[in-house]
């Protein structure tokens, strides 16, 4: 274990593969993307690439099962099928790209299999800023950045990768039609859609790429800056092809399945126009569907699966045994598509589920052991009753209060109301949903935008917005005509979520719920980074929805996240 161990954190730091510019044949695209995905891919491809890769060793195995320290304890791995042979895995081939990549590059286990910024720089450290995780496409916060391409000591290159570095934050480059590009075959939403109800504009430009005549709206692309989701726990993330509601795989849900998001990925992250053949493709969906993760221990309560005899059930083993034996709604084919049913509505799951019912209700009554380790369980199992159980009301939630008609936009719910998905902390409703992270939603105390971010303005009809108004009078607004400006509601964020992916007025802002294991390995949190850890996050709700959380209750909820 130790030398696993040694071996993990080795490949994490320094980069896992060397490109070679061989050139790898490939099966025949077989497999359907995004309408925007082809234009997307191309533009990546001639984005710039760093040829100085460093060599770099992946691990020949990731074992069945182990646990990696992280900032509060430790995060373990598990995997129920057994080890993975990572020759034999597309989610480990730099074969499949372009500019020496892997999906292991910015997914790695002690994170959670996502992240962060500290791993991120200690790579840059270790490696001299050679690895392949430094490609400007996305880690530069815009392809033609200063320093994007300048040699990785140059004091550019870390500015270059300014989201990278402080926020752990990747470029996405997305669809985005609008007044600026051509009318041509690129004007189209991520999902195929020509005629957007919005009018997109450029409202802060800090990087110079919205603008930009390549990577920018005036090429019919907008760029917005994400954290990695984990690709671990996904079995609980899926679909029902006869349903079309879906569990939400990337923070727009702009993808059908976990196939065209590792086909689609490999296009954009890898740089390269040539779809991944089916083996590959079926390796690294099966691989993340058979993957579990979560937290196993914590620096003061010690033991958080229950091998102490405390009745704990945290861990990804204990997931695994209650994905297997309870009625979670989603399974794993044998061919690595995952299907979810069971599902009582379209839109909602009315019923409300604990997330953490028996994760650590026992931990209180476990005597034998030292005060603060003691008091730490306490902690945590009080602040498992509150995320379950603390009512407060749920008010102005486009993605909740609207689909449930509520006629007033409020209702009582408790953070397990969004969380729903027992012991795992997803979203059961799987529709995203806009919070007023760093957007001008109205009627609410919003997280103020950072200028770090940029900025886009949407004008959409008035009213099309769910509890917003914003009334502008514009040449831009939906229904303008040369000398006659019209009046619409005008919507500014940072990210438009699933409003840009298929051009709904209705779904801007709204972002994926993502599942809450291994919370404490992979700050910072929401979509992009916005909140440097779990403290500000609470801040954040109890501000939000007023909730009115004591210091002890605060403390006690943000002891339980970190111990999923």
């Amino acid at each position: 274990m130790k030398r696993l161990r040694k071996i993990l954190t080795v490949c994490c730091l320094m980069g896992l593969t060397v490109w070679t510019g061989v050139t790898v044949a490939r099966a025949p695209h077989t497999f359907h993307t995004a309408p925007g995905m082809a234009a997307i891919a191309g533009t990546a491809r001639g984005g710039g690439m760093l040829q100085q890769i460093l060599k770099g060793k992946t691990p020949a195995t990731i074992e069945a099962y182990f646990a990696l320290g992280d900032r509060t304890g430790a995060i373990g791995t598990y995997q129920p099928g057994g080890p993975t042979t990572t020759s034999d895995n597309g989610f480990f081939s730099a074969d499949i790209t372009n500019n020496g990549r892997t999906c292991f590059t910015c997914h790695q286990p002690q994170n959670g299999w996502a992240l962060s910024p500290p791993e991120i720089l200690a790579q840059y450290r270790r490696t001299a800023g050679r690895s392949a995780l430094f490609q400007p496409i996305d880690a530069a916060d815009c392809p033609t950045s200063p320093g994007a391409t300048a040699k990785p000591r140059h004091r550019q290159f870390v500015a270059a990768r300014s989201q990278l570095f402080r926020r752990g934050n990747f470029r996405i480059s997305l669809n985005a039609p609008n007044p600026l590009g051509p009318q041509d075959a690129t004007y189209m939403t991520f999902d195929g859609n020509t005629e957007p109800e919005w009018v997109l504009m450029s409202d802060y430009d800090p990087y110079e790429c919205e603008l930009d005549a390549e990577h920018g709206l005036p090429a019919n692309l907008l760029s917005v800056y994400r954290r990695p989701l984990p690709s671990a726990n996904v079995s609980f993330l899926g679909q029902d092809n006869e349903n079309p509601l879906k569990f939400d795989i990337m923070w727009d849900a702009r993808e059908e399945n976990l196939r065209t998001q590792f086909i689609n990925a490999t296009l954009f992250h890898g740089q390269t126009t040539v779809v991944p053949d089916d083996t590959a493709v079926t390796q690294g969906v099966q691989f993340q569907a058979g993957m579990f993760t979560g937290q196993v221990r914590d620096r003061v309560a010690r033991d958080l699966t229950g091998g102490d005899g405390s009745g704990a059930t945290g861990g990804p083993k204990n997931l695994w045994d209650w994905r297997q034996t309870s009625s979670s709604p989603c399974s794993t084919g044998l061919s690595g598509e995952l299907v979810c049913a069971g599902i009582k509505e379209k839109h909602f799951v009315p019923e409300r589920v604990n997330i953490g019912s028996e994760l650590f209700d026992a931990f209180s009554a476990l005597v034998g052991h030292n005060r603060k380790q003691l008091a730490k369980r306490e902690s945590i199992a009080r602040g498992e009753t509150l995320f379950d159980s603390k009512v407060f009301t749920i008010n102005f939630v486009a993605g909740l209060n609207d689909i449930k008609g509520d006629p007033d936009g409020t209702e009582p719910g408790t953070c397990s109301t969004c969380h729903s998905n027992m012991n795992v902390a997803n979203d059961t409703a799987a529709d995203p949903k806009r919070l007023g992270v760093m957007d001008n939603s109205t009627g609410v105390t919003v997280m103020p935008w950072t200028p770090d971010f940029p900025r886009f303005a949407f004008y959409c009809a008035t009213g099309s917005i769910p509890f917003f108004s914003n009334p502008v009078t514009s040449p831009n607004c939906p229904g303008s005509t040369p000398g006659n400006d019209a009046t619409c509601d005008k919507f500014i964020t940072t990210d438009p979520g699933k409003g840009l992916v298929n051009g709904m007025c209705a779904d801007l802002g709204k972002m994926k719920v993502p599942i809450l294991r291994g919370l404490a390995s992979r700050a910072p949190y929401f979509h992009g980074g916005n909140a440097a850890t779990l403290e500000a996050v609470v801040d954040f709700y109890n501000t939000r929805f007023d909730i009115g959380f004591t210091k002890q209750e605060k403390n006690d909820l943000v002891n339980y996240l970190n111990s999923l």
